[in-house]
């Protein structure tokens, strides 16, 4: 596995990536992280084993011991005192992203396949204003605006879930995409903004054949 500055640089300072495409064996896991995968498929154990090696990476390098990362009932990592990180994963890529929770409160990182999301998935994922823009674009551009929307908006699902364990749907909330990132906009009363009211940013970046999200709250 690798470092990933280009990834950790989606997030505010004090963010740490690590990324890898090879496999990791889960006799690397710790007998707590095992239990999480009594029942999974192969494809399944090696995402887990692999996303808890970078996961560990970056932990090491903010200066936390090597401790297990299980998974809570609803299979997010369980993060040590202290920290707060996400994790993705697909087609042989995963990376996670670690933070002391001193610096950055909650943070979301998704990964998809370049041009993944295409039109017949779109009315399950974007609200009626996402459509429209969708729309007006040539077939090549639309689908790749497509991608971002689902992968931003699964992103911040991840880190508002950090701090408020509530379950979203892709109507909930809106994508504004930018030059340089994209905007997170309610669209009903969401318990996130307890900890900090929308609009929320985010980044997105292009790396071998992916578009990976990062959105996080200070």
């Amino acid at each position: 596995m690798n470092a990933a500055p280009r990834i950790a640089a989606l997030f505010a300072s004090g963010a740490v990536a690590y990324q890898t495409r090879e496999y990791v064996p889960t006799d690397s896991l710790f007998a707590e992280e095992q239990q999480s995968l009594l029942r999974a498929v192969p494809k399944r154990s090696a995402e887990f084993a692999a996303g808890r090696a970078c996961a560990r990476a970056g932990l090491t390098q903010l200066g936390f011991a090597p401790v297990a990362l299980p998974s809570a009932a609803d299979r997010s990592p369980i993060w040590p005192a202290g920290a707060t990180g996400s994790i993705t994963h697909t087609h042989g890529f995963c990376a996670a992203v670690v933070a002391r929770r001193a610096q950055i409160r909650a943070l979301g990182v998704d990964a998809e396949p370049l041009d993944s999301v295409k039109p017949h998935l779109w009315r399950r994922i974007c609200t009626g204003e996402e459509l429209a823009i969708l729309q007006t674009q040539d077939a090549t551009a639309a689908v790749r605006a497509a991608t971002i929307i689902f992968s931003a908006k699964e992103a911040f699902y991840k880190c508002q879930h950090t701090l408020s364990a509530e379950w979203l749907g892709f109507s909930d909330i809106g994508v504004e995409l930018q030059a340089d990132g994209f905007l997170i906009r309610p669209n009903r009363a969401l318990q996130i903004t307890a900890h900090q009211p929308g609009p929320w940013p985010g980044r997105y970046l292009y790396d071998a054949g992916l578009v990976i999200t990062g959105v996080c709250i200070v």
